[in-house]
């Protein structure tokens, strides 16, 4: 009965989690779009390792000067210039 309840615990976890994550991309695709509706600009860039998504995050610590939202490989951002030098630098 113990394996039982634990094997539960550990699908009812995974559940928990994806369904989590669901909530996170939903309001953020709700987010974005407001964003966007007001004049920001997306930015979505092709798969990439995990060692440049690094690259990109110090990158756009230095860079971008206006506000800025992301998730995964969807960014968005305020100030148009930031979105051109993002594209160019990143986009692929």
């Amino acid at each position: 009965m113990g394996m039982l309840y634990e094997y539960d615990s550990i699908e009812q976890d995974i559940i928990n989690r994806a369904g989590k994550q669901m909530a996170e991309e939903i309001d953020f695709t709700i987010l974005t779009d407001l964003l966007c509706d007001i004049g920001w600009t997306r930015v979505k860039l092709a798969p990439m390792t995990h060692e440049k998504i690094s690259e990109i995050d110090q990158w756009v610590t230095t860079n971008i000067q206006g506000d800025f939202k992301d998730m995964g490989r969807v960014w968005v951002f305020e100030l148009p210039k930031d979105a051109s030098w993002f594209l160019l630098k990143w986009g692929s």
